[in-house]
């Protein structure tokens, strides 16, 4: 992370601070502002308790309908890839996750969620139904590319999820494949 490529920055010191300073603003930020701070701090590895901690019970209280796709996929992953899942509020998204038409879900976003769920070893079989249904449903999975397909199926295999449609269709699209990426 950026951490380890620039030890002179004190990255403990750095990241306290701003973590610090996104605690005080919270409340007052936007979905997509809330899943770009918990995104940076995962991808430079920066380990802030309290911000996730913050973040998870601000999101609690927000009206979840002002929330994308993208912000549902960006918090969820985050959260999971810290270590700092919160199942209550995995349980509150993915609620609204399977109350929600998945079509603008791009295929990235649903992989991410699988991915997260299983990795934060959070049961939802409803939500995983609701993924695999709609992957299932579509005409092709051209959209999907290899690495989100082989997430999504690692994230059913390892949450114990069955899904026969949903293999099968991956399956055969695979095999319809001259060449994988």
């Amino acid at each position: 992370g950026l951490v380890e490529r620039n030890p002179d920055i004190g990255g403990e010191t750095l990241f306290n601070v701003f973590g610090e300073a996104a605690v005080k603003i919270l409340y007052a930020s936007k979905p997509q502002e809330l899943s770009n701070v918990l995104w940076a701090f995962v991808k430079v590895d920066a380990k802030n308790s309290r911000l996730f901690q913050e973040t998870g019970g601000v999101i609690s209280g927000m009206d979840l309908d002002s929330f994308k796709p993208q912000d549902f996929a960006n918090i969820i992953w985050s959260f999971a890839k810290s270590g700092k899942a919160d199942p209550e509020l995995f349980q509150a998204l993915g609620n609204h996750i399977v109350a929600r038409r998945l079509n603008d879900f791009q295929p990235q976003h649903l992989s991410n969620i699988a991915w997260a769920f299983a990795t934060a070893e959070v049961s939802y079989p409803e939500l995983f139904k609701k993924i695999g249904d709609h992957i299932a449903g579509q005409d092709r999975l051209n959209l999907f590319n290899p690495q989100s397909l082989s997430n999504i199926s690692w994230a059913f295999a390892t949450a114990g999820v069955s899904h026969p449609q949903l293999f099968n269709k991956i399956g055969n699209h695979i095999a319809g494949q001259d060449r994988l990426n």
